[in-house]
Formats: structure tokens, sequence, C-alpha cells
């Protein structure tokens, strides 16, 4: 894996952690959960409390392959604890934090229809209802702090799941190994690094759009999407977006954009307001 450059702060970890769209689990290497986040405790319930064994939670039957090979592995189809987002997939990364095995999850529901949709009439958001359940406030669940930073510094650094977290004026600040392979700059994490976000979309109006978007603090989840892989002569990567904004004091922070590679890559990406015209 390649380094990054400087990583996000430990209060930037602690808020990605705590208010990720997707769901993040850490657990030992035989599958025990050590820790989980709001979205992952709102699809698992119980599945997601400290010692349960989360393969099983989520159905995996062949956990211990994965284990044994101890490589990065993408778009498990899973089931989830939760009749209104009963399916999904998980992504898996095996490392070490401290001299210990930790395997490190990413978990995605699938919804009806993204947000945003392009058209009111495009039918049920259930994007929109899957982050007002992550926002919603839940005895249940305890915020992690700062004690929790290391491990989720080696979710960072090991879980396939791309982050990036972009500044107000739309420059990535901060790309994990992950996501800076998925653009293709693995070899010179500088030419993506500390360049504006629109580099790597290979459709402008919907970066534009979405630039807006984090601005007013407005989530987008569950989008198909194709970045460019700038190793490949700006190839499409297919993949599907979960983001957030970290807002406060009405002042755009930084994203929390997580970018999975599509598992269902031949499929139409989504739209936006500015591309209804394509219809």
């Amino acid at each position: 894996m390649t380094a990054t450059l400087a990583n996000p702060s430990a209060s930037q970890l602690i808020d990605l952690f705590n208010r990720a769209s997707p769901g993040m689990l850490v657990t030992t290497s035989d599958g025990a959960v050590v820790l989980a986040n709001k979205a992952a405790t709102e699809l698992l319930g119980t599945g997601a409390a400290a010692g349960a064994h989360l393969p099983a939670a989520l159905g995996i039957t062949d956990y211990d392959v994965y284990r044994q090979a101890a490589q990065p592995v993408e778009n498990i189809a899973v089931a989830f604890d939760d009749p209104n987002f009963p399916t999904g997939y998980a992504n898996i990364g095996f490392g070490r934090v401290a001299d210990t095995e930790y395997a490190f999850w990413a978990l995605r529901p699938v919804t009806s229809h993204p947000t945003p949709a392009p058209r009111p009439n495009d039918g049920a958001d259930t994007a929109q209802a899957w982050i007002n359940r992550v926002d919603r406030d839940a005895h249940t669940y305890i915020p992690v702090d700062a004690d929790a930073v290391p491990l989720i510094q080696g979710y960072y650094d090991t879980c396939p799941v791309a982050i990036h977290l972009i500044a107000v004026d739309g420059t990535v600040v901060h790309a994990n190994w992950k996501d800076i392979a998925l653009v293709g700059a693995s070899a010179d994490p500088t030419s993506y690094i500390g360049h504006h976000i629109r580099r790597i979309y290979a459709d402008q109006p919907v970066v534009e759009d979405f630039l807006g978007r984090w601005g007013e603090d407005a989530p987008i989840i569950d989008f198909r999407a194709d970045f460019l892989d700038r190793s490949r002569d700006n190839a499409r990567v297919p993949v599907v977006i979960f983001s957030t904004a970290h807002v406060e004091n009405d002042t755009l922070q930084n994203t929390r954009c997580f970018v999975f590679s599509d598992s269902q890559p031949t499929r139409r990406r989504d739209r936006v307001t500015a591309l209804d015209l394509e219809f």
C-alpha cells in the first residue's frame, strides 16, 4: 500500500468515524467486534455490539478463507439486520495496530434511489431515509473518543474503501491509499492530493452539483458516478459514493467522502439536476 501524505488530524478521524454514512467496524482477526460506528449499529443492531461475531452477523460463511489470504476483499454480498436495508456489501482489509492483528470493515447498504436524485418524480428516496437514520440521535450508540484514534488510523490506512476529505475550496486535503490508487496516483500522490476534486470526475456537471451540495451540508448517498484513472489515459472507473459534510458555524470544514468500487460497473451512472436535459 502506498503511504498517504499528511494524515487527517485526530479530531478529523474521530468525526469521520462517528459521522460516516457507511458502516465502519474494526474486529479482531477472528471477527469479534472491537469498534463500530453509528451507521454500523443502525444496520446490524446487536450484531455490531462489542464482542459480536461480525461474519456471522453478516452471513459471511467463508470468512476464514479471506482471513488466511490476508488480502483486501471488496464487494462481498451481505445481509443486514434491518428490514428497510436488508442487503448490501462489505469490504474487508487486514492489518496490524500496535502488533495486534485486526480486520477493518466498510459496509454499504443498497438503496432503491440515490440522493441526490435528478428529479422529484424519480421515486421514494431511500438513500435520504438512510442518512436520516445515521443522523438521528440514538441512546444505544456512544460516540468514540480519542482512545479510539489508533484503531481509526489503522482503519484509514488499511480498509479497502477510498476515503478523501475535501476542503471548502474543493481541494483534496487528505486521501487514503485506496483513494490514491483508485484515481491512478499511487506513483505520485501529489498529482492528486492538493488539487481540486473536479480533476477526477468524468462528468463535470456531477462534481459541480456536488460542490454546491457539500457547502449546504446536503448528503450524497449510494450515488453511482465515474472517476478517472490518470494512470490509464483517464479511463473511467465506476464507483459508488457515500459523502457527507462536516459543517461548523455554517462553514464547511471538510467532507467525509467514502468511495466504493462499483459492484455493478455496467449499470447506468446516476444523474443530477444539471443533467436532466439528457433524459
